[in-house]
């Protein structure tokens, strides 16, 4: 992932992490040297202190009941407008072992990332 938010130089292009507690050792000072770890270009991170982001994702994605969006990677065109719950991606991706979303897999995002840049770049 690092390799990918860097080579993509394009100001329409942003990256934005929350970091929250999804797993036992996840904290603030976790999330700030993955923060250190993952920095880029055009890139913010953000560290919540409940999982109500990854709840609300869930039900945006489908997942299973019980499960929580965490370890995805979603990918919003340019006029996307989130509001009090979050807006369906136009593309996801998903560490989580289910059926929803496509397995990570860098090169394949990264063909999507191409692509919304080059329609972002349209008139």
């Amino acid at each position: 992932m690092q390799l990918l938010l860097t080579q993509h130089r394009d100001p329409n292009l942003r990256s934005y992490f929350v970091w929250g507690p999804f797993i036992r050792s996840d904290n603030e000072a976790a999330a700030r040297e993955n923060a250190q770890r993952f920095a880029a270009p055009n890139s913010m991170h953000f560290w919540t202190p409940t999982p109500k982001l990854g709840e609300d994702l869930s039900a945006t994605l489908r997942l299973p009941a019980g499960r929580t969006a965490w370890d995805v990677f979603l990918l919003y065109t340019k006029r996307t407008f989130w509001d009090s719950s979050p807006p369906a991606p136009a593309y996801w991706q998903q560490q989580l072992e289910v059926v929803q979303g496509d397995p990570y897999d860098v090169t394949v995002f990264d063909a999507h990332i191409v692509r919304a840049l080059e329609s972002a770049s349209r008139p």
